[in-house]
């Protein structure tokens, strides 16, 4: 299947990794990494940007620590955390709401084009999130937002005095031994080729906003105007290390992880419970399978978590069963797909891996 996937074009390539009773069982590179200006293989090792899986393994991870050590509350007001978050409405969203995206908050602005005349990129772009006015009152709906985690990572950056790639690598990359996961700092003009010099690193766009091939930079344009380091996008990671932070987090979901432990289990739990929003399928930072429909497919269990990434990357976790699919792919180089084909791939891979696992329903 994966194999077809990049013959018939719908990626140029991909890596999948499976595992299940915490033991990986399949880790398989597809394909090709980069298709111009040469043709470059994809290595079971490849790094690619997961775009989207930041607001998951990342922030969502940081803000599960903050909890469990009692430095962060669910249900505090942003406003307190973040007085410059100010407007009408704004004084009633909750933390919480900005996990599970109800908070109001439209889904994306392209802030990089108003934020390129700033003399502070980054400021700029977290300026202009706390500035925008809500669409919908808090907590009466769901509405994806890429706002509401550039704001969720301000917050933990001003609540922990430490910038966001630093609280990633000590609290997560760093007891977990990951060997790969990384932000790169795009106010360092040497760091995209230091992480090109270290690994192979899938290309994404041909982007005609930047007048060249994005590779070992950030895709999302916002994240980039940031400086490649953000909590709604902008981490590097291998299926291996997104393998890692699974079994890490499914361990401590089943009370297992014992003081390797990098969140704890009460935490956990709430995090991966769905948020109780009408026709949401939400959880906190995560998502879960809706019931129809599902880029999840239909064979994991109606708990499982997960999450998406633009670039072609996702996780997905069945703490239960003890499961848990990477797929990492470019599914965008050299341009974005103006076809649905990866979204048929996507959920029929993941129904193929729980049925040669053995599950045959949720």
């Amino acid at each position: 299947m994966c194999a077809a996937a990049v013959e018939d074009g719908t990626v140029p390539g991909l890596v999948a990794l499976v595992a299940t009773g915490g033991q990986t069982v399949f880790h398989e590179a597809f394909g090709a990494r980069q298709l111009i200006p040469r043709k470059l293989p994809a290595l079971a090792d490849t790094v690619y940007d997961v775009a989207s899986l930041t607001k998951a393994v990342v922030t969502s991870v940081l803000a599960m620590g903050e909890v469990g050590a009692g430095r962060l509350a669910l249900d505090a007001t942003v406003a307190s955390l973040l007085p410059e978050f100010a407007g009408p409405g704004k004084d009633r969203v909750t933390v919480r709401q900005l996990l599970c995206h109800t908070s109001g908050l439209p889904a994306y602005r392209p802030f990089w084009r108003r934020a390129a005349e700033a003399p502070a990129e980054r400021w700029a772009i977290t300026q202009l999130a706390a500035r925008e006015p809500l669409e919908y009152p808090p907590g009466t709906r769901a509405v994806y937002s890429d706002l509401g985690f550039i704001l969720l990572g301000w917050l933990l950056e001003r609540t922990t005095g430490a910038r966001l790639d630093v609280l990633t690598h000590d609290r997560i990359a760093g007891p977990l031994a990951l060997a790969a996961t990384t932000f790169v700092n795009l106010a360092d003009p040497a760091a995209p080729a230091r992480l090109l010099g270290d690994r192979s690193v899938a290309a994404t766009q041909l982007c005609t906003e930047r007048h060249r091939l994005v590779l070992g930079e950030v895709d999302d344009l916002n994240a980039a105007a940031m400086g490649g380091i953000a909590g709604h996008a902008g981490l590097f990671s291998t299926a291996a290390d997104l393998g890692r932070i699974a079994g890490a987090l499914t361990a401590a979901w089943r009370g297992e992880a014992g003081t390797a432990a990098i969140v704890e289990r009460d935490v956990v739990r709430t995090f991966w419970a769905p948020s109780g929003v009408p026709g949401s399928t939400w959880c906190l930072g995560w998502d879960g399978p809706a019931a129809t429909g599902s880029q999840a497919g239909g064979r994991l269990s109606r708990a499982a978590v997960g999450h998406l990434g633009f670039t072609g990357c996702s996780l997905w976790i069945d703490p239960a069963r003890e499961i848990w699919i990477v797929l990492l792919s470019n599914r965008v180089h050299p341009a974005p797909p103006t076809d649905d084909r990866f979204r048929q791939f996507r959920p029929a891979l993941h129904d193929a891996v729980a049925e040669a696992l053995g599950y045959d329903c949720p």
